[in-house]
C-alpha cells in the first residue's frame, strides 16, 4: 500500500495519540487536532491547532471509540474545544475515508452525502477481540484497588461470556479465585463449564449472589435490578463493563449503600499505548482492504 497518504486524528483519548505515533512511524503523514492537554511528545505527529490544518488535506480522517456521547460533538476529552461532527465532515475536503467507532447513522448520513466512505472500526471482531484483554486487565486493577482482600480465596461472579466474560473468567482462575460465569445461551454454558467455571444461566444468578466478593458485568442491558441488588453483601464490590445503559440499575444500588464501579473505556485509561497499538494495526488493515 502506498505512504503517501495523510491520515488526520480528531478527537479521543491517549490511545488515539500513540495509535497516530505509530501509523506516523511506519511512514505515513499524520495530524492531530483535539489534543491540547496532552503535553508530551507526539513523535513524529504534526500537531494542528485549527481544524483545516489536521483535515482539509487529508485522504483519511480517524474519529475516536466512542465517536460522539451525544451525536453532536466529537468525543474529545483532552480538549476544552468543542469539535462539532458536521464540521469536521465539511471540512474533510479530501477524505476518501472516514473512519470511527461506534454504530453512528448521523457520521454516515452525512459522509454519503459528501461521497465519503465510512468504516466502524469498532465492528471488527479482531478489533473487538484484542480490545477485550486491556478491558479485563482494567477491571482486575480496579478490583485490586479497590477490594479489602486479595481475588485468592474470592468467590467471583462474570456476567456474560463473551469476548471479555472469557478473558476475566481466566484471569481470575489464575489468581485462585472461585469463579462463576452466568451466560443465556446454553453454548455459552458448555464453554464455561468446559473451561473450569462454575456455569449457571444469568437469570438464575440470584441464589449465588450472596455469596458474592466480586461481581464483574459485561452485559449492556440491566441484569443488577433491585431484586437481584437486595441480595448482594454490602462488602462486595461491583464493576459493570457494559457500555450504556449498563448492567446494573444504578439508583437503587446507591440507595443500598453497595460499592459500584461503572468502568467505561478502560483500554484508553489503563492501557493506551497498548490499545493504541492495537487501533494502529487495525488502521493499518482497513486502509489496506479500503484505499486504492
Amino acid at each position: 500500500m502506498k505512504k503517501d497518504i495523510k491520515i488526520a486524528f480528531v478527537g479521543g483519548d491517549m490511545r488515539q495519540i500513540f495509535c497516530a505515533s505509530k501509523i506516523a512511524e511506519n511512514g505515513f503523514e499524520t495530524a492531530l487536532y483535539g489534543f491540547d492537554k496532552y503535553m508530551a511528545d507526539v513523535g513524529l505527529c504534526t500537531r494542528c491547532d485549527n481544524p483545516e490544518d489536521a483535515i482539509e488535506t487529508a485522504e483519511v480522517v480517524v474519529l475516536p471509540v466512542p465517536c460522539t456521547l451525544d451525536g453532536l460533538f466529537v468525543n474529545s476529552p483532552l480538549t476544552d474545544k468543542c469539535i462539532k461532527v458536521c464540521e469536521i465532515i465539511e471540512k474533510a475536503k479530501n477524505c476518501k475515508l472516514l473512519l470511527y467507532g461506534g454504530n453512528n447513522s448521523k457520521i454516515e448520513q452525512l459522509a454519503k452525502e459528501r461521497d465519503i466512505k465510512t468504516y466502524d472500526y469498532y465492528k471488527r471482531e479482531d478489533y473487538k477481540i484484542l480490545n477485550a484483554c486491556p478491558t479485563a486487565e482494567g477491571a482486575l486493577a480496579i478490583a485490586i484497588n479497590e477490594m479489602p482482600k486479595t481475588i485468592f480465596g474470592s468467590t467471583c461472579l462474570v456476567i456474560g461470556y463473551g469476548r471479555i466474560g472469557k478473558i476475566l473468567c481466566n484471569y481470575l482462575k489464575s489468581l485462585g479465585a472461585n469463579v462463576y460465569a452466568s451466560a443465556r445461551k446454553c453454548e455459552d454454558i458448555v464453554w464455561a463449564k468446559i473451561s473450569g467455571c462454575n456455569a449457571i444461566q444469568t437469570s438464575e444468578i440470584s441464589c449465588i449472589l450472596p455469596e458474592c466478593d466480586l461481581i464483574l458485568n459485561t452485559v449492556p442491558k440491566t441484569i443488577l435490578d433491585k431484586e437481584n441488588l437486595k441480595n448482594i453483601r454490602k462488602d462486595a464490590l461491583i464493576i459493570d463493563l457494559a457500555s450504556k445503559p449498563g448492567g446494573i440499575d444504578f439508583k437503587p444500588a446507591k440507595e443500598m449503600g453497595l460499592n459500584v464501579v461503572w468502568a467505561l473505556s478502560l483500554p484508553g485509561k489503563t492501557a493506551p499505548v497498548t490499545s493504541g497499538h492495537i487501533l494502529a494495526d487495525t488502521i493499518y488493515t482497513i486502509m489496506q482492504e479500503e484505499v486504492q
